[in-house]
C-alpha cells in the first residue's frame, strides 16, 4: 500500500471520517505510511482524509522531527480557551497560507494505537496543528476558516485547483 496526498477538492477532505473501533495490522500499516508520508513532505500534521482514508486517525508533530509524532484515534476537543489567529498551511493545498483563528488552548480526549484513552492539555503551536487536523476528519478544511482578508488573497489560487481538479476529472472519463 503506497499513500499519497489527497489534493483539495477532493470529495474525502470534506465528507467526514467514522470512528475506528479496532487496531489491525491494516490500519498500523496505515499509520506507518502516514508517517512515511508526512515526513517526506515536511508536514507537523496528517489527518487520514489527507491520505484518501475515511477514518479518525491523525498524526501530530509539532517538530516535524520522525519519532515525535503522535498517533490520535477518535479524537474530541473538551473545552477551549482564548483565540488568536496565526498563520496556516495544508499538505492539501500546495502554497496557500493563510491567517486562521484557533483557540489558545484546548483540553482534548483520544485513544492511542492500543486504544487507551488519553487526555492532554494542548497550548500554542500543538493546540493549533491539532485543531487543523481535528477539522480534517471532520470534513473541515481550513480555507473556510480563514480570515476574509486572508481568503481574498488566496482565491485565485483555490481557484486554480478546482480548474486542476475539472481537468483530472476530465481526463479520466476520456
Amino acid at each position: 500500500m503506497k499513500l499519497d496526498i489527497v489534493i483539495w477538492p477532493d470529495p474525502v477532505l470534506t465528507d467526514g471520517t467514522a470512528p475506528i473501533t479496532e487496531v489491525d495490522d491494516d490500519l498500523r500499516q496505515v499509520v506507518g505510511e502516514m508517517r512515511r508520508v508526512l515526513f517526506e513532505e515536511r508536514g507537523v500534521g496528517l489527518a487520514a482524509p489527507q491520505v484518501g482514508i475515511a477514518r479518525r486517525l491523525m498524526l501530530v508533530c509539532p517538530s516535524g522531527d520522525p519519532g515525535d509524532e503522535v498517533v490520535v484515534l477518535n479524537p474530541e476537543i473538551l473545552s477551549v480557551e482564548g483565540s488568536e489567529t496565526g498563520e496556516e498551511g495544508c499538505l492539501s493545498f500546495p502554497s496557500i497560507y493563510g491567517k486562521v483563528p484557533r483557540a489558545v488552548t484546548i483540553r482534548v480526549r483520544y485513544q492511542d494505537l492500543d486504544l487507551r484513552e488519553r487526555e492532554l492539555e494542548l497550548s500554542g503551536w500543538v493546540a493549533r496543528i491539532f485543531q487543523h487536523e481535528l477539522d480534517h476528519l471532520n470534513g473541515e478544511v481550513f480555507i473556510d476558516k480563514m480570515t476574509p482578508e486572508s481568503r481574498e488573497k488566496v482565491e485565485d489560487q483555490i481557484e486554480d485547483l478546482r480548474e486542476q481538479d475539472r481537468r483530472r476529472s476530465a481526463e479520466s472519463t476520456a
